[in-house]
């Protein structure tokens, strides 16, 4: 089942051209990683797919609607099913994470049990931790709970591990591809980390000069003769 179905997108910033025809596709399930310099459109193309920034031609399909011309209320109904993590993420500094927890738990009038968060994310240490006195590591895991609880179909990270030691950046990704696995929803994020890519994703977008110059799995990036994914990153990005 597609998620997502994007047709030669095109979005200008006045003579400034940021996406050229950009096409790309997500379904249920899998984990996919968009890579590219910085200023290649990464953030534009998520911004787009998250329903806050408009586009200038193209078509683009998000949980079976066409976003063109749609109401005000079917954007929000679209929205209901996405949720997002940024990097850096800032919340309530004078609320605790058990606090943040409840309060984001009555917020989508979720079911879920905010014990059996605290205990799935391992956060029992830090519930009456306030969410300012976090390491960003820890910030980022909060984050990534919180987001689970309205169980979104769609889940975008941007950068999530960025600035995290190689323990944190384990950690996370454990509780992100556990979170596919249960729930079978779509992940699309942003990373600097190609072992990140050919670690965990599915497929590889690789953004440059506003169009997707590669969309495959990292087994076909492969199988073109580089030794890591890394390698023809820079292969690509270094001209």
């Amino acid at each position: 089942m597609d998620i997502i179905n994007v047709k030669n997108l095109q979005k200008s910033y006045g003579n400034h051209h940021v996406l050229n025809g950009l096409d790309f596709q997500a379904q249920a399930g899998e984990i996919i990683g968009v890579i590219g310099k910085n200023g290649a459109g990464k953030s534009t193309f998520l911004e787009i797919i998250m329903t806050i920034k408009d586009y200038d031609a193209g078509e683009v399909v998000v949980l079976n609607e066409n976003l063109q011309g749609l109401s005000t209320n079917q954007i929000e109904l679209i929205r209901k099913e996405i949720a997002v993590v940024l990097q850096p993420t800032h919340y309530y500094k004078n609320l605790k994470v058990g606090e943040l927890l409840r309060l984001f738990k009555a917020y989508y009038k979720s079911e879920i049990d905010i014990n059996k968060v605290i205990e799935d994310f391992k956060l029992g240490p830090h519930k009456k931790t306030y969410f300012d006195k976090l390491s960003g590591g820890w910030k980022q895991i909060v984050s990534l709970a919180i987001a689970f609880l309205s169980k979104p179909k769609l889940l975008i990270l941007d950068e999530p591990t960025t600035g995290l030691d190689p323990h944190m950046r384990n950690l996370l990704w454990s509780y992100i591809t556990e979170y596919n696995n249960r729930n079978g929803g779509t992940v699309i994020l942003t990373t600097h980390y190609m072992d990140e890519i050919e670690m965990y994703c599915d497929k590889v977008m690789l953004i440059n000069e506003g169009k997707s110059e590669l969309f495959a799995t990292p087994e076909n990036i492969l199988s073109l003769g580089y030794k890591s994914v890394h390698e023809f990153y820079l292969n690509k990005v270094s001209i």
